[in-house]
């Protein structure tokens, strides 16, 4: 068996051992209130009732006694004064009663020691199945709550000697040298995660459409490829007036630039234009057509099919043409202007 355990979260060890202390407190409580019960029941038969039925058995006895003299009485003193038997029928009716009632007492009495009995063997096994839980309320339990303590403590000096980097540092800084389009093998591996970053198409239906393109997409002369055989664009038509063109919303003027193309639902033409380094404040849709009034030389790059990846470095001052395949398919200087 490993001895490493993956653990996520502190606060997960935290709620583990409050809710070991509410355990610990609820299972004691409860063994606590069935133990009293049994006891007070235990007593209730040994010092109230049996005493009770003693005491009655012992009452009932002398009244069937003293049934029994009556009788005897009755038929002496009879037979002496007339000469023959009575029948005495009251004091026969009142020694049946006395014996009756003197039955009923012995059979209560006997009945309260079988229950007595009874309820001492089932308290003697109910304490003998509880023992284990017994035992790990008193000890198991008070000693994995001690153990948690030290593990806790132990995570949470890990933790502070860990670097102040935040995930989002994190994950610009890996952006930025995945998405630098030099040296080539960088950018070999690029496009699949550029693709990756676009958004999914309940965004693009969700996107509010804007008449003009953000500010900082303005900033952007896009490459003339019409000269260019080597760029495939024939399974790429231009996109119609009305399709949509995704945009993220950002602060700032980015440095590398990247615009990727999907295929588009209705409505959409699959275009998506992103920042590599800035953190996206949202998304906006732009018909093609306010897009190529703003600028006519996004045509250039909108008749590219799908599958292509575009990377536009204004720092490096290149552009890097990328084909449905994953393989470069363009990289040139980038337009003038576009150089910083």
């Amino acid at each position: 068996m490993s001895q490493y355990a993956r653990i996520n979260s502190v606060a997960l060890l935290k709620l583990l051992k409050a809710s070991m202390a509410t355990f610990s407190d609820t299972a004691g409580v409860a063994l606590d209130e069935v133990a009293t019960d049994i006891q007070r029941t235990l007593a209730w038969l040994t010092e109230d009732r049996r005493r009770y039925w003693t005491e009655q058995v012992r009452v009932c006895r002398e009244r069937a006694v003293q049934a029994k003299l009556a009788l005897k009485q009755k038929q002496v003193l009879d037979r002496a004064l007339s000469g023959t038997t009575s029948s005495a029928v009251e004091e026969r009716k009142a020694l049946a009663i006395a014996e009756r009632r003197l039955h009923e007492a012995e059979s209560k009495l006997a009945r309260t020691r079988s229950w007595i009995l009874q309820i001492e063997k089932l308290q003697s096994d109910y304490r003998g199945g509880v023992q284990s839980l017994v035992s790990a309320i008193d000890a198991d339990i008070p000693n994995a709550r001690a153990r948690l303590d030290k593990m806790i403590d132990s995570l949470e000096d890990y933790i502070a000697l860990a670097p102040p980097e935040t995930p989002a540092d994190i994950e610009k800084t890996a952006l930025e040298s995945v998405l630098r389009p030099a040296p080539d093998a960088d950018l070999q591996n690029s496009p699949k995660k550029l693709r990756d970053k676009v958004p999914a198409s309940k965004v693009w239906a969700e996107a509010p459409v804007v008449s003009k393109p953000p500010e900082w997409v303005s900033g952007i002369v896009p490459p003339d490829l019409r000269a260019r055989p080597d760029v495939p664009r024939d399974d790429g038509p231009v996109p119609a007036p009305d399709d949509r063109v995704l945009v993220t919303r950002i602060d700032g003027s980015p440095e590398v630039v990247f615009l990727v193309r999907v295929a588009g639902d209705d409505g959409g033409s699959g275009w998506f234009i992103s920042a590599c380094e800035l953190e996206s404040k949202g998304y906006v849709t732009i018909r093609a057509a306010d897009l190529l009034r703003a600028a006519t030389q996004w045509r250039n790059v909108l008749s590219l099919p799908a599958g292509s990846v575009v990377v536009i470095d204004r720092r490096k001052a290149t552009v890097t043409v990328f084909g449905s395949d994953d393989n470069v398919s363009l990289q040139t200087p980038a337009p003038t202007g576009q150089q910083r």
